[in-house]
């Protein structure tokens, strides 16, 4: 009796173990400024609601996708403009949850005269490349606002030969005069010259002419099973990651040293200039919806289903 007792005892014991040793939640982290607030859960994960939550930090979308797909992270990050096509590729298989990071889009100048996109007008302008949500959206507005791009001397010129990262030393070696550029790059853009100005915030210029709307840039997104069986557990994360995002925005220089102690891919100086500037943000899945569709509208996407928008 007490042999099985004891056997009984043990293996309850093992399998409290493996039971503690499992992660309620395996979140895949972006390095950059998008997942800015994922730093703060690393730093406070023995004290948040969703217990025992694991972190894979990541170079980029395309090592983080096959980790999500395969099962091997619950909940990551993906760019808005890609979300729609790996919901239908994986055939339903992820579920948004909510925008994570408005556009963090801005033109950047040097040219001291500059006093209106008017101004633009025959200008050539660095920009990501041509199909990119950037330079989509960018002329999307110039359309709203009458300025052609093409390469006569009235229009806009769009120059594609640069990569992002090279953007903000071609500003500040004052080779160019005008940038389209996302945030980090225009913060290291302005930090490392002050003749580098913050021209125009091109989220606010869509939303002046698309009645208030906002340009979702990063989602969060989970696996479809993964919802379907843990529900508590993904409201109570959301709850949880917009209270970082809260505390991300309003302290800029403590969640900086938190960015750059948990190697999130920024150093301190510039995490915290570019903070203020990153529209980080969370706007629930079905708040955002009509957001998001527009989005894809603009960029010729087809709309997802239902099944796509997390309801709580």
């Amino acid at each position: 009796m007490h042999k099985k007792l004891f056997s009984i005892c043990i293996e309850l014991f093992c399998f409290l173990c493996v039971f503690a040793q499992s992660p309620s939640l395996r979140l895949g982290v972006l390095k950059g400024i998008s997942c800015a607030p994922s730093a703060y859960l690393i730093e406070n994960k023995e004290k948040l609601s969703v217990q025992n939550m694991a972190f894979q930090i990541l170079n980029s979308e395309r090592e983080e996708l096959p980790k999500l797909l395969r099962g091997e992270l619950d909940v990551a990050f993906l760019y808005a403009k890609d979300a729609a096509k790996v919901f239908d590729k994986s055939k339903k298989g992820i579920v948004f949850l909510g925008v994570a990071q408005n556009e963090a889009l801005y033109l950047l100048t040097n040219d001291e005269t500059y006093g209106s996109l008017e101004d633009i007008k025959g200008k050539s302008i660095i920009a990501p490349e041509e199909n990119s949500q950037e330079t989509r959206i960018f002329k999307h507005i110039l359309n709203k606002k009458n300025i052609s791009v093409g390469n006569d001397d009235s229009s806009v010129k769009l120059d594609f030969s640069l990569p992002q990262a090279q953007f903000a030393n071609s500003l500040i070696s004052l080779s160019q005069s005008y940038a389209l550029v996302r945030e980090p790059f225009a913060s290291v853009a302005i930090f490392n010259s002050s003749k580098n100005l913050r021209a125009e915030n091109i989220q606010k210029i869509y939303a002046e002419n698309e009645e208030g709307s906002n340009i979702p840039l990063m989602l969060l997104v989970a696996r479809a099973d993964f919802v379907k069986n843990n529900r508590d557990i993904i409201r109570r994360f959301i709850d949880v990651y917009k209270n970082a995002m809260q505390w991300t925005n309003k302290n800029p220089s403590k969640a900086a040293l938190l960015i750059e102690k948990h190697k999130l891919g920024l150093s301190a100086p510039i995490a915290k200039n570019a903070i203020p500037y990153s529209s980080l943000v969370f706007r629930e899945a079905t708040v955002a919806k009509s957001d998001l569709e527009k989005l894809y509208t603009i960029l010729g996407s087809e709309l997802p289903s239902e099944e796509f928008y997390f309801s709580k």
